[in-house]
């Protein structure tokens, strides 16, 4: 089965701040950032039932941007996969509830 991957709208701007962030760190860090994140997403459709269930309520899994401490949460919906938030995994996971 192929699978397709559509991005929640939020999720640019989350990786846009979290990208800030890191360059602020060291120059170089923020798009060692991207790329992670990036490289972690576009590895999604290919087997997106890799990452167990996290969350039966709302069916949501997740996987890491590594070595960064950001996860993917998202969704598999039919054919699609549904990235709703990347987040920092210190911060509440309730924070993407509102997106379901």
């Amino acid at each position: 089965m192929s699978f397709r991957l559509a991005v929640r709208p939020e999720v640019d701007a989350e990786l846009r701040e979290a990208e800030r962030w890191y360059e602020q760190q060291r120059p170089g860090l923020g798009a060692e950032f991207l790329r992670a994140a990036s490289k972690a997403m576009a590895r999604l459709p290919e087997n997106p039932y890799r990452y167990p269930v996290r969350d039966r309520r709302f069916q949501v899994r997740w996987s890491y941007a590594k070595p960064f401490p950001y996860r993917i949460v998202y969704r598999v919906i039919q054919e699609t996969v549904v990235i709703y938030t990347v987040l920092h995994t210190a911060r509440h996971e309730h924070h993407w509830q509102k997106r379901v």
